[in-house]
């Protein structure tokens, strides 16, 4: 009890600090008045404690004074054109479209030349061609001397998330978008030390994540075990939010707990209690988290609260789990004062400090559940025992971790999830198996690829159950804007409360006394339960996941295969262009990427069965980003026989990054001209339509129209895959009596008003026409007048759309013709 009013005073006091300027000289002053008080007291054998207390106290206000003022931010307007020098401060993550990073900037220049500077901002930047050429993505390092041109734009206030101020507790003033990021120093980068040594660790793991699972299940494990999100679909994301399980995508003191929690529940089953030994597992296990995590600062803390809990258990004192908790905050704080007003801090805190409250009351529900039980059959009883001792374990942890930090969520999200609790029991006895089972995968693969994809299905199971949750569950939110301060401080000060009267040997009336042991029974000790209760509650966590595992193996290995018909996937990729041809004895081709970085292998993970990493082929039909910038990650993750392309490209932005990844995975591109002819299978084929031998526009080759046209032919049925021609290449292609007649079309350009013309339109004729493009898009493709033509030329309903059918689906057995879609 000393020691958390101690470590209380101590967080009270640089709150205080925090908030309020003071003397040094001043404070010394009282701590010497304090202290000599406090002596006297003890000479008079009289309580000292008080004035210990406000020694303390008064203490932390002058640490937090000797830590001076954080550096003032950098003054910014909403928008201005602006170069940055200074150094990369974390791990570089690939987004969807670029690499992002925090950047500690040394100098600025907004148009008069350089200035000294200090700050930080969030970079979203593109590397140099000659970075490109030197090094694997991310490309960026930690610890690289970069110049950053481009945009800075001040932060803004997101919808129901204040992100400005998010930001401003890290430090972080505003936001830069650069396409021109130039090394400075090539060796800067090698420089990092230790935190270098962890981040390519981290890089490594998350690649070996990659070769395992497929998106968007290696998206959420990278997310859960390394904290990478910069890959997550953005409709995952929102489901997370609506759900209010997005604090699981946050690594932090709940994950660690969990981790904690499960551990040692499977720890004292494996090794027993005696001699402590099983401590050993959960200890180091949280700690490897951390170190693959990338130790951010929420993962650290939690850590060490970890331990201070584990040691609170080694030293038979488990009712001492808080003020160690406590103890472990105040060391941070000292060591940085400023981590008490953040977001992360807090959460981790209280989220811990909530499952550490609620870890001993595990075996509450064990005897309650093993007399329901005992209704049931004798083949099934002891599994229904472990799988409900496993959700109670789980809605215990749950609850716990949901009543210490609802008020901090709410306070600082303005969003109160009402079935968040709910849905969260749900989702926590899958995520130590994702942690677990992603760690091993990540590990494992550094043996061989085909290991880690052994192992990723320890995690596929689980992260499926998990997608597929938060997919389906109801999403229903209260705004918290009525939570404030005064709210905030009363409840926790309530809970404080109870927590101290606890302590003292206040009990409050059991609501529930069926739950109690029997008296006949022996209880385990504080935070112990007994072997057999562990046992259960590891079991009921394995069992399900191992069950379920079995038999989506056994449906993998007896139905996996081909129909015998042929597939034409149009993706749904937003504004971009990507088709997946498979034929039906299962050749595989990609037909471009789409405009993200995820975007084909996002698509790719749908349509192919599970544990498929192979393409017969990927063509490119020209090097625009909304068609190419999905297939450098395809080319990275997929064993690809073939790569097609049409004209060589070096203006479009890509080019370096494009002929660096043929490199980097050894592929030599084969050029295709008008009049090739690719035989797929025996029966399928693709003839090449465009680009013509002289390209149109001749040395400055219009990217567009000579694109790479494609015309699929399977007996009766023929797909024509248009690509991005406009109205030029279309007359072409009507002017030189091409066989464009076909039964579908994917119409140019994503329906630009450029291309569809009458002409062209009347030579296919088709019966049935797809249209690539992204909902709400900001060039207003398909244009109405195109959607106009289509909409005379094929039968009525038979115009699909991706921006509102989602993902089409065409199959044909050579005469007839089936469409599916997504929505």
């Amino acid at each position: 009890m000393r020691a958390g009013l101690l470590a209380a005073a101590w967080l009270a006091g640089t709150y205080v600090g925090l908030r309020a300027d003071a003397s040094i000289l001043a404070l010394l002053l009282l701590i010497s008045a304090a202290a000599a008080g406090a002596l006297l007291l003890r000479l008079q054998r009289l309580p000292a404690w008080p004035l210990v207390l406000i020694s303390l106290l008064l203490l932390a206000l002058v640490r937090v004074e000797a830590a001076g003022a954080p550096p003032p931010p950098l003054a910014l307007v909403d928008s201005e054109p602006a170069a940055l020098r200074g150094r990369i401060a974390n791990d570089p993550e690939a987004t969807a479209r670029n690499i992002k990073f925090t950047f500690s900037v040394e100098a600025i220049d907004r148009g008069g030349g350089m200035e000294p500077a200090d700050g930080k901002v969030v970079a979203y930047a593109e590397p140099s061609p000659d970075l490109v050429a030197a090094r694997t993505p991310p490309f960026f390092r930690y610890g690289d001397e970069l110049l950053l041109e481009g945009e800075l734009q001040r932060p803004q206030r997101l919808e129901e998330f204040d992100y400005p101020s998010y930001l401003a507790s890290h430090g972080i003033s505003g936001i830069v978008f650069s396409t021109d990021a130039t090394l400075q120093d090539p060796e800067s980068g090698a420089q990092g030390g230790w935190r270098g040594w962890i981040f390519d660790l981290r890089r490594m793991l998350s690649e070996n994540i990659d070769e395992a699972l497929t998106v968007p299940h290696s998206a959420v494990a990278k997310a859960l075990l390394l904290g990478q999100r910069g890959q997550l679909p953005g409709d995952l994301v929102e489901d997370f939010r609506e759900t209010g399980t997005s604090h699981v995508l946050a690594i932090s003191g709940l994950h660690v707990g969990t981790l904690m929690a499960i551990s040692l529940a499977a720890a004292a089953a494996a090794l027993g209690r005696r001699g402590m030994v099983y401590l050993v597992v959960p200890l180091l296990l949280i700690w490897i988290y951390a170190l693959v995590s990338g130790l951010p600062p929420s993962v650290l803390r939690a850590g060490i609260m970890g331990t201070a809990y584990i040691a609170a258990l080694v030293l038979g004192r488990p009712r001492s789990v808080l003020p160690a908790l406590a103890l472990s905050a105040a060391a941070m704080t000292a060591f940085d004062p400023r981590a008490l007003m953040q977001v992360s801090f807090q959460l981790s805190f209280a989220a811990m400090a909530g499952i550490a409250v609620g870890l001993p009351h595990l075996g509450m529900f064990s005897p309650a559940i093993d007399r329901r039980s005992a209704v049931l059959p004798d083949w099934i009883r002891p599994w229904a025992a472990q799988l409900l001792k496993g959700l109670a374990a789980a809605l215990m942890v749950s609850a716990a971790a949901t009543l210490a930090t609802w008020p901090l969520v709410a306070f600082n999200f303005d969003r109160i999830p009402l079935l968040g609790i709910f849905v969260t029991v749900l989702v926590l006895p899958a995520l130590p198996l994702v942690l677990i089972g992603s760690m091993v995968a990540a590990i494992a693969g550094f043996l061989h690829p085909a290991i880690g994809q052994f192992f990723g299905w320890m995690a596929w199971g689980p992260l499926s159950y998990l997608i597929e949750l938060v997919s389906w569950a109801p999403g229903y939110t209260v705004s918290g804007t009525w939570v404030g301060d005064t709210l905030v401080w009363a409840w926790y000060l309530v809970l404080g409360g109870l927590l101290l009267a606890a302590g003292s040997g206040f009990r409050l009336p059991s609501l529930w006394p069926r739950l109690r042991p029997d008296k006949a029974e022996p209880a385990a000790p504080d935070g112990v339960q007994a072997t057999g209760q562990s046992r259960a509650v590891a079991l009921g966590f394995m069992v399900p996941a191992l069950a379920a595992a079995a038999v989506f193996l056994w449906v993998q290995l007896l139905y996996a295969g081909h129909d015998g018909k042929l597939h034409v996937y149009f993706f749904d990729v937003g504004q971009g262009d990507s088709a997946l041809i498979v034929s039906p004895t299962g050749r595989q081709v990609l037909v471009d990427g789409g405009p993200d970085a995820e975007s084909a292998t996002r698509a790719l993970a749908g349509a192919l069965p599970r544990g498929d990493r192979s393409l017969d082929m990927v063509v490119l039909t020209h090097l625009d980003a909304d068609h190419s910038r999905g297939l450098l990650r395809v080319l990275e993750h997929y064993d690809v026989a073939a790569v097609v392309v049409g004209l060589e490209d070096p203006q479009s932005p890509l080019y370096p990054q494009w002929r660096s990844q043929l490199e980097r995975e050894e592929h030599t591109p084969i050029f295709l001209r008008e009049g090739y002819r690719i035989e797929l299978e025996p029966s399928v084929s693709l003839e090449v339509l465009n680009p013509p031998e002289r390209p149109i526009g001749g040395q400055a080759a219009d990217r567009n129209n000579n694109s790479v046209v494609l015309r699929l032919v399977y007996g009766d049925a023929s797909v024509l895959l248009s690509a991005d021609i406009e109205a030029e290449a279309e007359a072409r292609l009507v002017r030189d009596a091409l066989p464009l007649e076909s039964a579908v079309l994917k119409a140019p350009h994503h329906g630009s008003r450029s291309s569809s013309t009458a002409a062209f339109l009347d030579r296919v004729d088709p019966a049935l026409a797809v249209v690539s493009a992204g909902a709400d898009n900001r060039y207003g493709h398909p244009h109405r007048e195109v959607v106009e033509r289509l909409a005379e030329t094929v039968d009525e309903g038979l115009l699909f759309r991706t921006d509102r059918h989602g993902t089409v689906e065409l199959i044909t057995d050579g005469e007839s013709l089936w469409v599916r879609t997504e929505r």
